[in-house]
């Protein structure tokens, strides 16, 4: 937090006074994270959720300070954790087939190395997948997530 703090205070004191940062997401949940770190269950690895809820927090508590001390400071921490956990926990909600494996990758080996629409093994509808590897999201999940932060986002532009 000392790093971020750090460099918040260098761009406000280079003249920005409105400035997103993001969260961290349900790490694990990433289908890499299940496969690597599930021991052979198909459900988040609840550790390293654990672990990205307290960034998470120390994140919103330091950018709520930089906020008190940096005065004309409009800060907002975009929540990814939860919006995409949504569509993990539950994908048709949102129009999805398939949350814990990745359309680039088999559910046991994910990798981003050589995924394309071409590649051997990718998935021929990508829409309805939350993952596109297994570290992020599809192009249709972005779209949705984006949404989600447009609207978190009315602070930076009113």
């Amino acid at each position: 937090m000392k790093s971020y703090s750090t460099f918040i205070q260098n761009l406000y004191n280079l003249g920005a006074r409105r400035i997103g940062v993001t969260s961290l997401p349900p790490t694990g949940c990433l289908p890499a994270a299940i496969t690597l770190f599930g021991a052979g269950s198909n459900q988040c690895v609840a550790r390293l959720n654990h672990d990205a809820i307290s960034f998470n927090n120390k994140l919103n508590n330091t950018s709520q300070n930089l906020k008190a001390n940096l005065p004309g400071l409009k800060l907002v921490v975009f929540d990814i954790y939860n919006p995409l956990l949504d569509m993990i926990v539950k994908p048709t909600d949102s129009g999805f087939f398939e949350s814990r494996r990745a359309c680039c990758g088999t559910g046991t080996i994910e990798t981003s190395y050589l995924c394309s629409a071409r590649s051997v093994g990718t998935c021929s509808n990508a829409t309805q997948y939350v993952f596109w590897d297994g570290f992020h999201p599809s192009e249709a999940a972005n779209e949705k997530l984006a949404q989600n932060l447009l609207e978190q986002g009315f602070d930076l532009i009113s």
